[in-house]
């Protein structure tokens, strides 16, 4: 179960996610059990990232790469590079 910090971190990370990702961004995720992978940024299916071959099982929280810039949209966003 969350704790009401967790979920207000959860919240500000989906906001942070959601201000700041665009379609065809390269994203790491972290997915169980601890396994990093790249997808590609299609769209958002409510609070989940979709990625480009269509599965909505990635959560903002675990991004911690964006086109290889370090991220912690649990913190804020970095600005954006043209």
């Amino acid at each position: 179960m969350l704790t009401e910090e967790q979920r207000r971190l959860n919240e500000i990370a989906i906001k942070n996610a959601q201000a700041y990702l665009r379609e065809g961004d390269r994203l790491r995720v972290t997915k169980c059990p601890g396994t990093k992978r790249w997808i590609t940024f299609k769209n958002w299916d409510g609070c989940w990232i979709v990625s480009k071959s269509g599965i909505n099982d990635y959560f903002p929280g675990s991004v911690d790469r964006v086109n290889d810039i370090a991220v912690n949209f649990k913190e804020g966003c970095p600005p954006r590079q043209s």
